[in-house]
């Protein structure tokens, strides 16, 4: 009896990675998307037409740094349960040094909404520029983590429009809550 193999349909020739695909691989890009997503949050959540970007950005600093160094304690405690027996004050450096791309990711978002705020776009109009950036830079997570594993362009294409909807529930919500 013949038994048909579908090894080669799930191993597809490696791209050789380019130099953005492999930057963006040792960035640690989960932790980048994670910023990403929670700056996008924080901006439908605090913001609205009194919010000064003062605010807005006091507020980012202070949740995107709570969720790092919730980040850092749960890398740090669950470390142990993998045999580190170091102290938490090594544990925790390791872990913040390893965490930090979940403050990276926000950062783009932040200075797209500063620079659309310090031309006059108002509030409103400098989230919405920002949140529309977060939307793209999920597509482009998408796209390039797609190609970087060695899928087709095609395939790339999917990925990016199924990362990018995250980015587009922000938008809507943004645009439904004000």
């Amino acid at each position: 009896m013949l038994s048909p193999s579908l090894a080669g349909v799930d191993e597809p020739e490696p791209l050789p990675a380019s130099r953005w695909s492999a930057l963006l691989a040792r960035a640690h890009p989960g932790g980048l998307v994670y910023g990403a997503i929670i700056t996008g949050t924080l901006l439908v959540a605090v913001s609205g037409h009194e919010s000064s970007a003062g605010r807005v950005v006091l507020v980012w600093v202070l949740v995107l740094g709570t969720y790092w160094l919730a980040h850092v304690f749960v890398h740090a405690a669950e470390s142990q349960f993998q045999g580190d027996n170091r102290s938490i004050i090594r544990r925790s450096l390791v872990a913040a040094r390893a965490e930090v791309a979940v403050l990276e990711g926000g950062i783009p978002a932040m200075v797209v909404f500063l620079i659309a705020s310090w031309v006059g776009l108002g509030s409103l109009g400098a989230e919405q520029w920002a949140l529309w950036s977060i939307v793209g830079f999920l597509a482009v997570v998408g796209y390039v983590g797609t190609r970087y594993a060695g899928r087709t362009r095609l395939a790339a294409v999917g990925e990016a429009v199924g990362a990018s909807l995250l980015g587009l529930v922000l938008v809507l919500a943004k645009t439904l809550l004000h």
